[in-house]
């Protein structure tokens, strides 16, 4: 350890960089053969779409992507731009952990964390699954983290909090149905919060939870209201374009105006809370019809974006700011 404290700090970040863009390249190959069942240890890497198996040199982390210029060196098809993302995206994280925290062992736990996440939330993206086993493996890992003394609670608060975390999302989930007919969240976003509740505690839940429910809501709603644009559904659309400002105003009422005055206050902020109101309504009821049309027919175009992103996100977020987090949470509320 103290041989590598004398070496200068941007070869660490050099090196920590490296291991980074190696581990994101490995989490390609579990991401794609996860969702395909198949194993990734004993073959060897292939391109999906000619399957030829592709040279060492053709495997190297982001370089291989930009000196082929996207494209198989065999078939000339396009390669996924999902490989370089992760690549980079894993080194960017793991970057960020070592100046933040070093190189200690809490980083490799972390590091492992990470790595886990970018895993949970790449598959719900893709296919919208989670690989029950990587969940597990998380919880597990979450409950020595804090065996260890490296997290923010005791191994019996970390037990307790992976109950209450699966729990929380499955009562959440069958409350949804009375809105959706059917559950609100997908199991594999239980076994998220089954790994987070190991992590954080059921205390820390009660922040994060709460975050990815907004981080969905900010992702979501754009992305909702221009599919309603584009079916000329204009009421639906001006309610989510609604909900979405609301969200916004209220926070800037409460963290960054600061109004004193009482009257001036429920002057601002009563008309927000009607149309607020007025587009929840909108909303709900146009759930309630596309619920009841893909309970009587094959097709509908009723939809819901994963929320294991979104819960993902939150903790990546809550493993370096949480402290801040809370303090945000508290001035948002007093």
């Amino acid at each position: 350890m103290n041989s590598i404290s004398i070496l200068p700090q941007w070869f660490k970040i050099f090196y920590v960089i490296l291991i980074g863009l190696c581990c994101g390249s490995f989490l390609n190959v579990v991401i794609l053969r996860g969702l395909k069942g198949e194993s990734f240890i004993f073959s060897r890497s292939k391109c999906p779409k000619c399957n030829n198996q592709l040279a060492w040199y053709m495997n190297i982390p982001l370089l291989s992507y930009i000196f082929l210029k996207g494209k198989c060196a065999y078939c000339k098809e396009h390669i996924s731009i999902q490989y370089p993302l992760i690549e980079a995206l894993c080194a960017i994280l793991f970057c960020i952990t070592f100046l933040v925290f070093g190189l200690t062992f809490k980083t490799l736990f972390l590091w492992i964390f990470l790595a886990l996440f970018i895993v949970l939330a790449a598959t719900d993206i893709l296919e919208t699954v989670i690989i029950d086993t990587y969940a597990y493996i998380l919880a597990a890992l979450g409950v020595v983290y804090n065996f260890f003394d490296f997290g923010y609670i005791n191994i019996l608060s970390s037990i307790i909090g992976a109950i209450v975390g699966f729990l929380t999302m499955e009562i959440l989930s069958h409350i949804g149905t009375l809105f959706l007919k059917h559950r609100a969240f997908g199991e594999g976003d239980s076994l998220i919060a089954l790994g987070l509740g190991a992590i954080f505690g059921y205390k820390n839940l009660l922040i994060i939870i709460p975050l990815s429910i907004l981080i969905q809501a900010l992702i979501s709603l754009p992305i909702l209201s221009y599919d309603e644009f584009k079916n000329k559904n204009i009421k639906l659309c001006l309610a989510y374009i609604f909900v979405f400002i609301s969200l916004f105003v209220v926070g800037l009422l409460n963290i960054k105006l600061e109004i004193d005055n009482t009257k001036n206050y429920l002057l601002t902020i009563i008309p927000i809370c009607i149309l607020l109101l007025w587009s929840l309504k909108v909303i709900l009821d146009d759930i309630k019809n596309k619920a009841q049309n893909l309970n009587n027919t094959e097709k509908s175009t009723f939809k819901l974006l994963p929320f294991g992103p979104a819960m993902i996100l939150s903790a990546t977020i809550s493993l370096f700011y949480l402290d801040n987090i809370k303090e945000l949470v508290l001035n948002f509320i007093y």
